[in-house]
């Protein structure tokens, strides 16, 4: 099939550069002692157990902590790079607050619609929020400041995790409302076939998602009503 592929694109005076080109085998393993792809004696495609897409690190066993904790540790950077800036007396909190969601929460809050987030990956990314807060507001983790107390000094409301589960309650009634035959449709519907493995599951995007609704009272089918969905969307923002 890869042969074949490739084929394809000479056709059309696309080519392959194989040097940069991986291959990857999602939720199985690799048993033969070469990994390596041979489309001849003398051309090979290496195997690999993760690959960034679209800036997103895709891992072999389709699961994105790996993922998250990337973009966490880059947002981690950003603030790092901005220190000088945070801790510029001469720049008002709202500016710092401009700074923090155009700059460091859209780093790593960047595809977070699809995220599956657990109890300590919340705790992880709150963290790091709270860094970026604790040094705009001039106190270091030595003066005993209370979280609460910096959110009060820098006018924070609400947190991260809110904002990602906002995105993506907004992308959850996106998918929704396309066609069936749309691909983000079908996979959004789609069941594993065959026997799990033993042990408790990984909890599921959609378990996330269903949570959220439960918990914030936003009608099962109200997503059919674009206009309703966002305004009740906004409604639960606004109760941050």
């Amino acid at each position: 099939m890869t042969r074949k592929l490739i084929e394809e694109y000479a056709k059309w005076w696309l080519e392959v550069n194989i040097q940069k080109t991986q291959y990857m085998c999602i939720g199985g393993s690799q048993e033969n002692s070469d990994p390596n792809l041979a489309l001849s004696s003398s051309q090979f495609i290496k195997h690999c157990n993760a690959y960034k897409y679209l800036g997103l690190r895709i891992s072999k066993d389709g699961s994105l902590d790996g993922a998250i904790r990337e973009r966490n540790t880059l947002g981690r950077r950003a603030i790092s790079m901005l220190n000088s800036v945070l801790l510029d007396k001469n720049i008002s909190k709202e500016n710092k607050t401009r700074i923090y969601n155009t700059i460091v929460k859209s780093v790593i809050t960047y595809s977070s619609e699809v995220w599956s987030i657990k109890a300590n990956t919340e705790k992880m990314l709150m963290a790091t929020e709270m860094d970026f807060w604790r040094r705009s507001a001039g106190k270091s983790r030595m003066e005993r400041v209370r979280n609460d107390r910096i959110r009060e000094i820098m006018g924070v409301k609400g947190n991260i995790v809110d904002d990602i589960r906002t995105k993506q309650l907004i992308w959850f009634g996106h998918v929704q409302r396309m066609p069936d035959s749309r691909i983000p449709k079908k996979i959004f519907k789609w069941t594993p076939q065959g026997r799990r493995r033993r042990g408790r599951p990984r909890r599921s995007w959609r378990e996330g998602v269903d949570k959220e609704k439960r918990d914030t009272g936003i009608g099962e089918e109200l997503w059919r009503n674009r206009t309703e969905w966002r305004l009740e969307i906004g409604r639960r923002r606004r109760t941050f």
